[in-house]
């Protein structure tokens, strides 16, 4: 198996030789590269002069986000938006994509938005049932390139970000697996925030595929500042490129850069949200919901 370098922290030398060793391989596939790309591949783009990369939220908004919860919810979402500006590179448009859910699914953005554009938080209000599957299926009909990924320009796998404080109501297994065939959704950052004691935290890992990345708040203070580390990061992570390489000079799939990214995802997420909820927690033990 072949072990990938990031070119971004090896030295000078080293650096120039991998890439001599890039520019012969990529002499020698230039043909047969020409005609992949012309195969309707998911991330299949013409080297664009300006990249995007576009982070989903997907918000429970059902009868039990009622009250303070969904009252702190929209005042860190309103802290938040300024907070995404410029964490893409310079070469790099991060979009904003928000869906709210409950009994049933809408869309808050009619379409992404860049962030710079969207710097007002429309405060959303809670009723409903938790239809979290109708919010996967929905979501898969949307990671698609003839709807809200159709950017000629687009290059990065977007990030999603589910928040929900409860149990599903309608078969969200089904909705999932139908999510999990969508290539996009491979490929993406999964995270998860589960808000209070009463929410399924099993169901936020099965979607984020990695435990690690379904983190569960116990109050006002933690959720706000978890959303901030959660988005952030992922936002940062999302929309940079990583120059990966194996020791013959060949770059990696689409497969390999989304692993690659987890971990690193992972690696920081692992260290933001000790300093948040401290030392390994005994979820029995702590005052849950405190301050809702």
């Amino acid at each position: 198996m072949p072990k990938w370098v990031d070119l971004n922290q090896v030295d000078d030398d080293e650096l120039l030789l991998k890439k001599n060793r890039m520019s012969k391989s990529l002499v020698l596939s230039e043909v047969s590269d020409a005609a992949d790309a012309m195969e309707d591949d998911f991330l299949d783009t013409m080297e664009p002069a300006k990249k995007s990369m576009t982070i989903f939220f997907l918000i429970d908004v059902s009868g039990s986000m009622k009250g303070t919860k969904i009252g702190s919810l929209n005042g860190t979402m309103e802290e938040l938006l300024p907070s995404l500006i410029g964490v893409g590179e310079a070469s790099t448009d991060v979009k904003i994509a928000i869906m709210k859910f409950s009994t049933d699914v809408e869309w808050v953005t009619p379409e992404p938005v860049r962030i710079e554009e969207y710097q007002y938080w429309n405060r959303l209000e809670a009723e409903g049932l938790t239809f979290m599957g109708d919010a996967f299926m929905e979501l898969s009909r949307k990671l698609s390139r003839s709807t809200f990924l159709n950017s000629p320009s687009l290059s990065f796998a977007p990030v999603i970000f589910l928040l929900s404080d409860g149990s599903p109501n309608d078969d969200w297994k089904k909705g999932l697996e139908t999510l999990k065939q969508n290539k996009w959704f491979q490929h993406g950052l999964k995270i998860a925030l589960g808000i209070g004691s009463k929410v399924n935290m099993e169901v936020l890992r099965a979607f984020t595929g990695n435990d690690e990345l379904a983190v569960q708040a116990k109050n006002a203070d933690q959720l706000r500042e978890l959303i901030k580390l959660l988005a952030v990061t992922s936002s940062q992570i999302g929309s940079r490129s990583l120059a990966l390489v194996d020791n013959s000079g060949a770059q990696p799939g689409e497969e390999v850069i989304a692993k690659a990214k987890q971990q690193v995802l992972v690696e920081e997420i692992r260290t933001g949200t000790r300093d948040i909820l401290g030392e390994a927690v005994d979820l029995d033990a702590v005052n849950y919901d405190e301050g809702w």
